[in-house]
């Protein structure tokens, strides 16, 4: 077997363990390790049928198209996004080069001069015949060069995922000098190898020191994107909670200046009762709407619950929607305040949109939150019209035709229950969407 071939299905094996350690932090399909298991055969033949010439960049060229053609077979075995994908392979590749860097420099230390991987890229055949004690111990630190290098990146990045996590990756640009940076890198090393000295150990090491920092350095900017993507969306639903709050107060003060203001009236009025004259009829609806903002707000011990259900109260009220809602809003203490606004919002933004195809008498939304054994569950009850299609997982479709039925932010709510060592759930039944989430205060 030619070296260079068997060093690309190396390659391959070593860029799908990689890709694997990303992307099973993703939402996966059913059958997930089958279709990863049917991908790595797919990798391999890919990998055995591209011809072989032995120049700097064909070689670069194969294994940036062997790195490619996994982007589509990492779509099919998860329920991500493109840009989720394209950033698994980026960083999956940045990996594998960073470990064959340490595991060049591992191999030339031992060896006392240049890395019998380097042998690899160039004509000539590999032989199984020949092994004796020190192949194998080259073999051995070969592996564990690349389990120390993939540990080291798996607790300093990869288990910064969340599970199910979407990345909210909003620099596509920085992202896509990140994609050419790597580029740039693999194809300085093709060109280090084939034309430089590398039997000098100072080159060898100048090179594996500068493929290293790289590595990192592109790894580091990459989860810099994720951090700064989501502190902007923590920004946005903080913005939110401050803005609603603050207009929550603005309608209290303004409600009750008003009904101050009506009471002043008032004394003027019951005096014209006692005198046997009634109230007038638009006197009463006035002061009715008045303080209804009484009526609408809401108390559950959870400053944040209180804010988005009196908001979505006025709202429903607004609209002739009926809300009834039975919450313990301590039980939700342990949860960050803007997944307690994530959550709640848009699951009540969703029952109010879909009641309001309704006809008023049939507009219900019942929410409830309960505690028990450590476990939180949240129910949101509301009527519907039409038909709901659900996916593989049991939850509402997002295709234009079903946007009005619970389409928009049930990926959120669904990542912020596994966030929370939960899970969601629907359920229809007589024309009722019922929303269920549990959630776990041990986290």
């Amino acid at each position: 077997m030619p070296m260079l071939l068997f060093y690309r299905l190396l390659f391959t094996a070593e860029l799908f363990t990689a890709e694997f350690l990303f992307v099973y932090r993703l939402r996966k399909r059913k059958l997930f390790i089958l279709r990863f298991a049917g991908c790595l055969c797919l990798g391999f033949a890919f990998a055995a049928v591209l011809p072989l010439f032995y120049n700097a960049f064909y070689t670069t060229f194969t294994f940036l198209l062997l790195s490619a053609a996994t982007v589509p077979m990492l779509a099919f075995c998860c329920r991500t996004s493109w840009k989720n994908v394209f950033f698994c392979v980026i960083a999956a590749y940045t990996m594998q080069h960073f470990a064959y860097g340490a595991a060049n420099f591992l191999l030339s230390v031992v060896r006392q001069g240049i890395s019998p991987i380097f042998g690899m890229y160039f004509e000539g055949n590999i032989s199984f015949e020949n092994f004796d004690g020190f192949t194998v111990i080259m073999i051995l630190l070969y592996i564990l060069a690349y389990y120390v290098s993939y540990v080291l990146f798996y607790v300093i990045f990869v288990r910064k995922i969340k599970r199910g996590k979407d990345f909210r990756i909003r620099n596509a640009a920085v992202m896509g000098l990140v994609g050419l940076g790597l580029v740039v890198d693999v194809i300085l090393n093709a060109v280090s190898v084939f034309y430089s000295d590398s039997t000098n150990f100072v080159t060898v090491l100048m090179n594996t020191v500068y493929e290293s920092l790289c590595c990192i350095f592109l790894m580091y900017i990459q989860f810099e994107l994720i951090r700064t993507g989501d502190l902007k969306n923590e920004l946005y639903i903080t913005q939110s909670l401050l803005r609603e709050k603050e207009r929550q107060y603005n309608l209290s003060k303004e409600n009750v200046e008003l009904i101050n203001l009506k009471c002043h009236d008032l004394r003027h009025q019951i005096r014209a009762v006692g005198k046997g004259k009634g109230l007038s009829a638009e006197t009463v609806r006035e002061i009715e709407r008045t303080i209804s903002i009484y009526d609408a707000e809401v108390r559950t011990d959870n400053e944040v619950l209180d804010i988005i259900l009196t908001e979505k109260s006025l709202k429903c009220k607004m609209n002739d929607i009926s809300l009834t809602c039975i919450a313990d809003g301590k039980s939700l203490a342990f949860m960050e305040d803007t997944d307690v606004y994530a959550l709640f919002g848009n699951a009540l933004d969703n029952a109010i949109e879909a009641v309001m195809r309704l006809e008023k008498d049939k507009r219900n939304i019942g929410v409830v939150v309960r505690a028990k054994d450590g476990i939180v569950s949240v129910s949101v009850r509301n009527n519907y019209q039409g038909e709901i299609r659900l996916n593989e997982d049991g939850l509402p479709l997002t295709g234009k035709q079903d946007k009005n039925f619970h389409g928009f932010g049930m990926r959120s709510m669904c990542q912020i229950a596994e966030k929370y060592h939960g899970a969601c759930s629907v359920s229809l039944n007589n024309q009722t969407f019922n929303l269920n989430i549990l959630l776990s205060n041990v986290v």
